[in-house]
């Protein structure tokens, strides 16, 4: 709806928008992953712990959070390598029209060469 209230973007400024906000994205999964594996260590200590003191209820209890936290983590890892494949997709999308207009470029600066020392 940009291009209703200002100037259309070039393709070349959504791709850069497109990437920033995969780039960004990709930095808040690994950050909540790295969360919940904290979340994981904090959790493991505090089983061993109250396994020690013979509190089997509380311990099943947060066994079964320390799967779901695993699970979670597994998931987040799916996750970041499926938003790294779009981000991968999305560049090789652009790399073909780039290697089109690099020698196009090229053509117009021998072009202007020629004409400019003739």
């Amino acid at each position: 709806m940009s291009f209703l209230f200002g100037k259309r973007k070039t393709p070349a400024e959504l791709l850069r928008e497109n990437k920033r906000m995969m780039d960004k994205s990709i930095r808040e999964i690994e950050r909540e992953r790295q969360a919940l594996q904290a979340q994981e260590k904090k959790l493991i200590v505090e089983i061993k712990k109250n396994a020690k003191q013979g509190q089997m209820g509380a311990v099943r209890v947060m066994a079964k959070d320390l799967i779901r936290t695993r699970h979670q983590i597994e998931k987040f890892y799916k996750l970041k390598s499926q938003l790294q494949g779009v981000a991968l997709r999305i560049q090789l999308v652009n790399a073909p029209s780039a290697a089109v207009s690099v020698p196009a470029a090229k053509n117009k600066v021998a072009q202007a060469e020629s004409t400019g020392t003739h």
